[in-house]
């Protein structure tokens, strides 16, 4: 899956491989299987992708509406914590 420009996608921890969830949560599930915020794509030059945080629930580390994000192509299409919306 390319991405590209203006694409929408949804970043959900409950979806997150229990190795990189930090204590005290790898023993208790997470929460529901909601995304804890939506991204726009507004760059991509190689590998390299810059989204901005549209939409977003209360958890604290839900980023602030406009903030960037960087990321590579390959961690959008991989993670299991993303997904195109």
């Amino acid at each position: 899956m390319n991405v590209t420009l203006g694409q929408r996608w949804e970043c959900n921890e409950a979806r997150a491989d229990p190795d990189d969830v930090p204590e005290p949560h790898g023993t208790v599930p997470l929460w529901e299987d909601q995304p804890r915020f939506h991204a726009l794509v507004d760059r991509v030059q190689g590998d390299y992708v810059e989204l901005t945080a549209t939409t977003g629930n209360s958890h604290p580390r839900t980023p602030d509406f406009g903030a960037e994000i960087a990321l590579s192509a390959s961690t959008l299409r991989d993670d299991p914590r993303w997904r195109r919306a």
